[in-house]
This record gives structure tokens, C-alpha cells and sequence, in this order.
């Protein structure tokens, strides 16, 4: 695709890509955000794309961007859940009880396999995205996201936390 047929389809697209990713997510500066994303990444593999096939790229990948987004959210809220139900038993079993906890739940990361201790204390403790921890590991967003999910399945286990 040449310059300026990727100035037109983003001229054409722009406004109904916006609309797509605003009813998924619900927030104007994010919706503008991921369309941005979208063209830049499109912008990156121009001269592969071919115009005709540009609209449905674009369109499928504000979709996959809003699903990511949300499912990253989703995991975060459930996190922020788990903190606030240990922080809301402080006042039951004391300050000291916590400081084991944590120092419990930090010895397990300790023990974690060095990539997944990696992925988790990027995304949890530096609040990197899922993507920026694959681009430093060379894996897919899914790579990391895997390992995510199998260091929650330590700490729920050590913890006795059932699945919700």
C-alpha cells in the first residue's frame, strides 16, 4: 500500500474504528488510543498490507486490541481484589499477620521458575503491559500472560484461594 492510499483508508476508517473500540471500552482518550495504535501498526506493515484487504485488518485489530485490553483489565481488577481482601483482614489479625503474608507470598515468587518471577514482577511491580514484557523476552503477549496465569496458580495454591 502506498502513502496515499493508506492516507485515504485512514481518512475513511478513522471515525468507524473509533466507534468500534469506544463501545468496547467505554472511554474516549483509550478509544483514540487504540485506533491510534492500530494505525501505527498498520503504518509499520504498509508495504505488505494491500488497500483493498487494509479495511478488514484494521477492523479485526481494534477489535483484538479492545478484547486484550479488557481481558488485562479484568485480570487486574481480580488482583486488586485479592489486595484488598488481605488488606481488609488486617484489621482482624494485625499488621504482623500481613508482614508474614507478604513475606510468604514473596518467598513463593522467589521460587518461581526465573522467567515467570521475570513476566510477574514486570507486569505486577513495574506495571509494564503484557507487550512490553514479550518485546524484552522475545515472546508473544500470549507467552507472557501464560506465565502470569501460572504465577497466580502458585500464590492461589500456597494461599488456599480458590479460583473465581
Amino acid at each position: 500500500m502506498d502513502i496515499a492510499d493508506f492516507e485515504r483508508v485512514y481518512r475513511e476508517y478513522y471515525l468507524r474504528l473509533y466507534h468500534i473500540a469506544y463501545d468496547y471500552l467505554l472511554d474516549n482518550e483509550l478509544s483514540r488510543d487504540v485506533v491510534g495504535d492500530v494505525f501505527t501498526m498498520a503504518w509499520q506493515k504498509r508495504e505488505a498490507l494491500e488497500a483493498d484487504k487494509a479495511p478488514g485488518y484494521l477492523f479485526i485489530s481494534v477489535r483484538n486490541m479492545c478484547c486484550n485490553y479488557l481481558r488485562q483489565r479484568n485480570l487486574h481488577n481480580r488482583y486488586a481484589e485479592f489486595v484488598t481482601h488481605c488488606y481488609e483482614e488486617v484489621g482482624v489479625e494485625g499488621p504482623s499477620i500481613v508482614e508474614e503474608r507478604i513475606a510468604a507470598m514473596l518467598n513463593v515468587v522467589e521460587k518461581l521458575p526465573p522467567t515467570t518471577r521475570f513476566v510477574l514482577e514486570q507486569c505486577y511491580f513495574h506495571q509494564h503491559t503484557y507487550r512490553e514484557v514479550a518485546a524484552m523476552l522475545g515472546i508473544s503477549s500470549d507467552g507472557v500472560k501464560k506465565h502470569i496465569v501460572k504465577a497466580f496458580a502458585c500464590l492461589r495454591k500456597y494461599f488456599h484461594v480458590k479460583k473465581t
